[in-house]
């Protein structure tokens, strides 16, 4: 009679993730737990769902389930009707196939990876299903979505969802919650690496915060991506596998959170990152890699081995080259960055550098502590512009101390580097959702300080006493605005259908909320779109703007070509989404 020995872990991906690259989590804690002596294999339920769904366009169709409050309210035990509104067939279609795989495989202990609060309602379908069906299994619980509060920017809405049917709500975060619940019995917060390994052992408490302090970076085992399908992802132009190099960040940008999840910034050598890289391509033949960091340049003495290391590799082998994307800092002008510099980041294969701009304005940034002014930025994106690295520069408007004139500055800067657009060297760039205020972040910890109110439970009820025009209303109007600008110049935008949906979201479902904490909306102008800039008839962009764009089209018509050229057939969410910005502006204008 033979026997299998269980296996100890089963560790699951959930939606809503990016398909674009396997994910990270479960990967990095199956080889931690091999390294251990101990069997896992990791499952990536996303995928499942785009299986299902059977098209990029139908995924992002059902995804809008999975991220957002459902505004039915129906009483029932089946939680796909109790916490959806459509696509119920193919949903309870996801959920059993996932139960089914789950049943089959019978580990000794389910983990669910929880990346974001985008995979808050996917965990509590299957939870709440595994407990309806009575099904006998130890779960574990991880990842940074687990210790924010259920479902996010939505969790005031969401929660009475919750409690309608499980009962009273605790008040804790979503792994707290579902451990309150009784529907996991551990919960990881923080970096589980260790901490996956105490738990199979039987040797972790029923929560544990682990920390990244105790945890050294080199001694990870290199991920392992084995058990994933690579060819179903649906990568941009190439295949591209994630990896880890840091965790934590050198700033403290008052805006962030990421000093409350890693109060330390630790690393490891470029040296040993590389060789990671280099692991990876012999074994899956992959050639370009997005380092997850929070800054691929957080230590310039890593950062320096690390590009030193690729480059004499890749040009020791130039058939077997690797690239490399990431978020990476601007830093302030020094002779550090130099020629010899800016020439190994290119000969290492940087390219798609991801920079949190923010905004055009010095004022706004230095209230930020972003720690570079406007000038450092005018003068990296040059440097990229003479070797042909590439960025993609990242916005977000009405940080609370925004003012008009910074605001313009923001316009100004998008004009200027439409030249880099229309070369490539900005490949695209986000326009972001307006400033959302979050507890325990640096801003946070000082809003008494400098006038800044916030109703509790809100991201988006905060005025700054200073500042007092700066409405939710204000915000929305100009995000908009700034849509308009970059659609009359025609500049390469990436993720406005969910950055504008998630403010239709809020103004549909907070409303009331708004409407109490501002007053009532002054009225807001609308201008007809005097020199035919966009597809719109009328513009919330005022006149002076409409003047500085159209003299720039006119001024520059081959770089409308140039820049729709370089995005003709790439594989990449680049679009012009109109129907959101109607329905936004609309909804706006008749509140």
């Amino acid at each position: 009679m033979s026997y299998t020995k269980p296996l100890d872990m089963l560790i699951v991906a959930l939606p809503v993730l990016d398909l674009q690259y396997p994910p990270a989590g479960p990967a990095i804690l199956k080889g931690c737990l091999q390294n251990a002596g101990y069997t896992a294999q990791t499952l990536d339920f996303n995928m499942e769902l785009l299986r299902l769904c059977g098209s990029k366009e139908r995924f992002y169709q059902v995804q809008y389930n999975f991220e957002n409050v459902s505004t039915d309210v129906l009483d029932s035990k089946d939680p796909v009707i109790a916490f959806f509104d459509k696509d119920h067939d193919l949903i309870r279609q996801w959920v059993d196939l996932c139960i089914e795989q789950i049943v089959r495989i019978k580990p000794r202990w389910l983990a669910l990876s929880v990346f974001t609060y985008k995979s808050h309602k996917a965990a509590l379908l299957l939870l709440a299903e595994i407990r309806r069906r009575k099904i006998k299994q130890q779960i574990s619980m991880g990842g940074r979505g687990a210790s924010a509060f259920a479902l996010g920017p939505d969790h005031s809405e969401f929660k009475h969802k919750i409690i309608n049917y499980f009962g009273p709500y605790p008040q804790k975060n979503f792994g707290q919650t579902m451990q309150e619940y009784g529907l996991i019995d551990k919960l990881i917060e923080g970096d589980g690496e260790q901490a996956i390994i105490d738990l199979v052992k039987d040797d972790m408490p029923d929560r544990v915060m682990a920390n990244v302090a105790d945890i050294d970076l080199e001694s990870v085992p290199f991920v392992d991506f084995g058990d994933y399908n690579l060819k179903g992802y649906d990568f941009v132009n190439e295949p591209i596998l994630p990896i880890t190099g840091s965790k934590g960040c050198v700033r403290k940008c008052r805006f962030c959170d990421i000093p409350v999840l890693w109060p330390k910034y630790k690393w490891r050598s470029g040296k040993h990152i590389a060789e990671e890289m280099i692991h990876l391509y012999n074994k899956h033949g992959v050639r370009k890699f997005y380092l997850t960091d929070s800054l691929v340049n957080g230590s310039l003495k890593a950062f320096t081995d690390f590009t030193k290391t690729l480059a004499k590799y890749n040009t020791a082998n130039p058939d077997k080259s690797l690239k490399w994307v990431g978020q990476y800092i601007t830093r302030k002008m020094s002779p550090a960055l130099n020629d010899e510099y800016y020439d190994r980041l290119k000969a290492s294969g940087g390219e798609g550098l991801t920079i949190g701009v923010e905004s055009g304005s010095d004022a706004v940034r230095e209230h930020m502590k972003k720690q570079f002014r406007t000038v450092d930025v005018d003068h990296e994106i040059a440097e990229f512009d003479k070797r042909g690295i590439v960025c993609v520069l990242l916005f977000f408007s009405c940080y609370p101390t925004e003012t008009w004139q910074d605001f313009l500055d923001t316009a100004d800067m998008l004009m200027r580097y439409r030249k880099y657009c229309a070369n490539g060297t900005v490949y695209k760039l986000t326009l972001g959702t307006p400033y959302t205020h979050h507890p325990d972040t640096p801003l946070w910890l000082i809003q008494d300080e400098i006038g800044l109110e916030s109703e509790e439970g809100s991201d988006i009820l905060w005025r700054l006493k200073s500042n007092p025009d700066l409405t939710f209303y204000e915000r929305v109007r100009r995000r908009l605005i700034l849509q308009e600008v970059t659609t009359a110049l025609k500049l390469p935008m990436s993720r406005n259908t969910p950055e504008l949906n998630q403010l239709t979201d809020s103004l549909r479902l907070h409303g009331k909320k708004i409407k109490r904490y501002f007053g009532k909306k002054e009225p807001i102008e609308t201008l007809p779109d005097h020199y035919d800039l966009t597809p719109y008839d009328n513009l919330l962009m005022p006149l002076d703007l409409q003047e500085q764009c159209h003299e720039i089209m006119q001024n520059n018509k081959r770089d409308t070509v140039r820049i729709l050229l370089q995005h003709q057939e790439i594989k990449d969410d680049i679009k012009f989404d109109n129907d959101s910005y109607t329905n936004l502006k609309q909804l706006l204008l008749d509140i």
